[in-house]
């Protein structure tokens, strides 16, 4: 089970690496790869959130800065969530727990072109 997790890991790293923009202040691919350790409290494998994962998350939240980033940002992390079967309400709780605001409302039906 370890080692498809992986695999799907690896997959999703290869396919957000393809769709990866280059103008971003940071790549889709760098966020995902930044916002592991938030993996299992997202994914429901652990039930606490590991101080590596505010960490980054608040690292992330201050490396994205204009409109246009914001939006490819949003548009990753949604995509990302849905590949990694993210748990909608712990993803939710993660500002909060985290101490963070974020710009973008986190819900899997947000408009990201807004």
């Amino acid at each position: 089970m370890v080692g498809r997790s992986a695999w799907v890991v690896g997959m999703i790293m290869v396919v957000v690496l393809a769709a990866a923009r280059h103008t971003n202040a940071v790549s889709c691919a760098q966020a995902v790869a930044m916002l592991l350790p938030c993996k299992d409290y997202l994914t429901q494998k652990s039930s606490s959130l590991a101080p590596p994962c505010c960490q980054a998350a608040s690292q992330l939240n201050g490396m994205v800065h204009s409109k246009p980033d914001l939006r490819n940002m949003c548009d990753c992390l949604k995509q990302a969530a849905a590949a990694l079967h993210v748990i909608v309400d712990r993803a939710k709780s993660l500002p909060q727990m985290c101490h963070i605001q974020v710009p973008v409302p986190i819900d899997p039906n947000v408009d990201c072109s807004r």
